[in-house]
């Protein structure tokens, strides 16, 4: 049988690791949002590349 501070001590604890875990979580969410920013980045340049392409292209065969 525990006594009472040893109870206290163990759920301090648990409630230590719930917040660990809570924070682990939250940073693998910033991790995965970064990865999205940048490949959104990423898309838009190219967007931004096709685009030019094609009005050179156009413009090579006299459409405007």
């Amino acid at each position: 049988m525990s006594d009472f501070f040893s109870t206290m001590v163990d759920m301090q604890r648990e409630i230590l690791r719930a917040q660990k875990a809570q924070l682990d979580a939250a940073q693998r969410g910033l991790d995965l949002s970064a990865q999205i920013a940048a490949a959104q980045e990423v898309t838009h340049k190219a967007a931004e590349a096709n685009l030019k392409a094609w009005k050179a292209w156009a413009s090579l065969w006299g459409w405007k």
